[in-house]
């Protein structure tokens, strides 16, 4: 039972961290007033195969922090950061834009190994 507590003291510490990150962070329509909307599709590689899911990013009040958080939930410090990624499409205006990523944080003793593909699609103003 004190292995489930820790854990999940773990993961709340965590997801505060996150929390303040994106508070903190300048504004997505401060940083990009032309951009109307977007979405990221999020592909996530794992041993077996992928999962996939969309971000729809709320322009409006979303932070200019793209922070993907690793999906194995034994990873420790790992994660993914596209922020550089996303911002350079975004202020150069481009409608689509892909790349990668991999985990940076370790699975028990081993490097965590998993990897991300995302797909960018925006919409501006004229």
């Amino acid at each position: 039972m004190y292995a489930n507590s820790s854990k999940f003291h773990a993961a709340a510490q965590r997801a505060i961290e996150r929390r303040k990150s994106e508070d903190d962070a300048p504004r997505l329509v401060a940083e990009v007033p032309s951009l109307r909307s977007a979405r990221i599709l999020i592909i996530e590689q794992v041993p077996t195969g992928s999962t996939r899911h969309t971000k729809h990013v709320v322009v409006a009040r979303a932070p200019a922090l793209f922070v993907i958080p690793c999906g194995d939930a034994t990873c420790q410090d790992g994660g993914h950061d596209i922020t550089s990624q996303v911002m350079s499409a975004f202020r150069r205006r481009l409608l689509t834009a892909q790349g990668e990523d991999g985990c940076g944080g370790m699975s028990g003793s081993a490097p965590c190994g998993r990897s991300i593909r995302f797909e960018l699609t925006a919409e501006y103003a004229s």
